[in-house]
């Protein structure tokens, strides 16, 4: 294609392509990342809109003859992008909802840190754990992954073409209940095991009144958390292989439910 002489249909098909791409960038983990300055994300969805746009040209329909019916085919790709981005998010705040919930069980729940990622307040095992997912993400090349999850599904699902219906909110509901599976997966371990230590102290407090278990157990609990989080880190990695895994078939579920 010749970016000196674009027609008025190829500039139609880089407005859709551009605002499903600016919608993943948008809400996608660590491509959406506040860190980076939005002059830069917005160059690369530029960059990448125009070179999946001939890819994509000759699949797209007439472009329409009414300006509202033009600003509802970019409204609808660019939330579709935003679905696609927030899918792939989902997943990695079940890994911050197990942090939060076993760090309120060893008593940091009430330490908050801010996330450089998502820039808000979150407690010290959710932030490393996230961080932790992050990384094994990029070693997994998630984040090239989700790209061409894009471009596939502007051939799955020409850009013009995305239709909302009963479907896609059925797809969206199963990616929330996969989201809090997840979440219960990755705390229940260290959840459980602190769970033990609870029904230890209280039997302790039971046979020996005279003992202040609160002064023994806080740092028992700690001591006891940090180690089974330590030892289920490998577990965590693998459970991150899946949240790739599980975002290309959440995406594919998504681009089914949009047809």
């Amino acid at each position: 294609m010749n970016y000196t002489e674009i027609g008025v249909h190829n500039f139609y098909t880089f407005l859709l392509v551009f605002a499903r791409v600016g919608g993943l960038i948008a809400a996608a983990p660590l491509l959406g990342n506040h860190a980076i300055p939005r002059t830069v994300r917005a160059g690369f969805a530029v960059v990448l809109s125009l070179a999946l746009t001939p890819l994509t040209a000759t699949r797209v329909g007439p472009v329409p003859d009414h300006l509202l019916l033009l600003a509802a085919a970019v409204l609808k790709d660019g939330l579709f992008g935003l679905s696609i981005g927030f899918a792939a998010r989902l997943l990695f705040a079940s890994v911050e909802m197990a942090g939060y919930f076993v760090d309120t069980q060893m008593g940091f729940g009430f330490i908050n840190l801010i996330n450089p990622f998502s820039e808000q307040q979150s407690s010290v095992l959710s932030v490393f754990q996230y961080q932790l997912a992050i990384t094994v993400y990029l070693l997994a090349n998630g984040h090239l992954a989700l790209l061409g999850a894009v471009a596939e599904s502007l051939q799955a699902l020409p850009p013009g073409a995305v239709h909302f219906h009963g479907a896609f909110g059925l797809t969206a509901t199963g990616l929330l209940k996969t989201m809090f599976l997840l979440g219960f997966r990755l705390a229940l371990p260290a959840a459980g095991v602190l769970l033990v230590v609870d029904l230890a102290f209280a039997l302790v407090a039971r046979a020996v009144p005279q003992m202040n278990v609160f002064v023994v157990g806080m740092p028992a609990k700690i001591i006891i958390g940090l180690m089974t989080v330590a030892l289920l880190m490998p577990v965590m990695a693998i459970l991150v292989g899946q949240i790739v895994a599980g975002t290309g078939i959440g995406i594919h579920a998504l681009i089914a439910g949009a047809k």
